[in-house]
């Protein structure tokens, strides 16, 4: 039998997961620890919350944290990560986000000749949404590409964002591990009210880089069709009191309903009732929320300008992949699964099928396996 790893996560999300990546380690953590492996997770801390505490066999500990632009993020110092590495005793360090932890965190793992990697989770038009943040993208991204070749392994979330990492100058060995879907047997779960309309979800961030504006007008004229259709929009952000606002100029505030926030258990419930998942998105790495959509048999439609589109959507089979600069593609797809019912069924069985390769499982044992690699005598990944 393969010996136990001590495997250091370091994310500026965790508990409570805010984010894709903090739901991530939620499952991924865990489950490396049924292996048989030490796992502890170096994350922000925030009012009232304990330095360490236990959670699923994971050891978390919290480290002085400051929030901006809305984002909490976590301050240590070099000499608070070396109190944490003597303890955690750590055979690897897997980064998770780009930030002053990253930093810190690196520098003491070098030090100490760690192994290193990195999850792309985002690129530097999500981290630079803000916009104080979009005079530094530039900056951003030379750092990141200067963090990763200090690496010894990039995970990429999908196989073409893998090609894009290398072609962007990075030189540390990229290896494809998708994201897992988080949700157990999607058939237990109880589907959220609805009317008998053709329903269409949206779940994610309400920012910019989300393309929001482009699916409320799709869904405008789709209500000339369908005038009982309705769009459930998920997820808060930035955007999200403008959005509100755009619904009341395009009299949609009848057919267009803000969920806010919702937890996983609650998000469920509204997979399972919805009839089409839409993700219009300009910016994304792999597209979490769909493979959570295909997961509960849903038809998926994305847009061409997301990397990962042609490895989650197969056109005319689990969904469509439409042009983000034409409204009228998105409403032509919008119609035809709203007047066939059995071609959204069909289409359904097939995002359930695709969505077998997200396995938990299957997942972290590819990361497991990385790992294992990556440590081996002249291991790089």
């Amino acid at each position: 039998m393969a010996p136990a790893l001590s495997i250091c996560m370091v994310s500026d999300d965790f508990l409570p997961a805010m984010t894709g990546v903090g739901t991530h380690l939620k499952l991924v953590g865990p489950e490396l620890v049924r292996r048989g492996h030490r796992v502890c997770v170096i994350t922000t801390r925030r009012s009232g919350e304990p330095e360490v505490e236990q959670w699923e066999g994971v050891t978390i500990y919290r480290v002085f944290t400051l929030k901006a632009y809305g984002f909490y993020q976590a301050l240590p110092s070099t000499a608070k990560v070396r109190d944490i590495f003597r303890v955690a005793k750590p055979d690897l360090v897997h980064h998770h986000y780009v930030g002053f932890m990253m930093r810190q965190v690196c520098s003491v793992a070098e030090s100490l000749k760690l192994r290193q990697v990195s999850t792309y989770h985002f690129g530097p038009e999500v981290l630079t949404q803000p916009l104080p943040m979009r005079p530094f993208r530039g900056l951003i991204r030379h750092l990141m590409k200067s963090f990763n070749n200090r690496f010894d392994l990039v995970i990429a979330p999908s196989k073409n964002l893998a090609v894009q990492i290398a072609r962007e100058g990075v030189h540390t060995p990229v290896r494809y591990i998708t994201n897992p879907v988080v949700f157990g047997d999607s058939a237990s779960v109880v589907p959220a009210d609805r009317t008998a309309g053709f329903t269409v979800l949206y779940a994610g961030r309400l920012g910019p880089e989300k393309n929001i504006g482009y699916l409320l007008k799709a869904f405008a004229a789709l209500l000339k069709s369908e005038p009982h259709a309705v769009l459930w929009i998920a997820g808060r952000g930035p955007e999200g009191p403008g959005l509100e606002s755009l619904c009341r100029q395009m009299g949609l505030t009848d057919s267009v309903k803000f969920l806010g926030f919702l937890d996983h258990p609650a998000l469920a419930r509204y997979y399972a009732a919805c009839d089409v998942f839409v993700l219009p998105s300009l910016v994304e790495t792999q597209g979490l929320v769909v493979m959570e959509a295909m997961w509960f048999g849903r038809p998926v439609i994305v847009t061409k300008a997301i990397v990962s589109a042609e490895e989650l959507v197969e056109q005319g089979v689990n969904g469509y992949i439409v042009d983000p600069d034409s409204v009228a593609d998105l409403t032509q797809r919008l119609c035809i699964l709203a007047a066939e019912p059995a071609l959204r069924t069909a289409q359904g069985e097939a995002s359930r099928l695709r969505a077998n390769a997200y396995r938990p499982e299957l997942v972290v044992a590819a990361l497991e396996s990385a790992y294992r690699d990556l440590l081996a005598p002249g291991g790089c990944g």
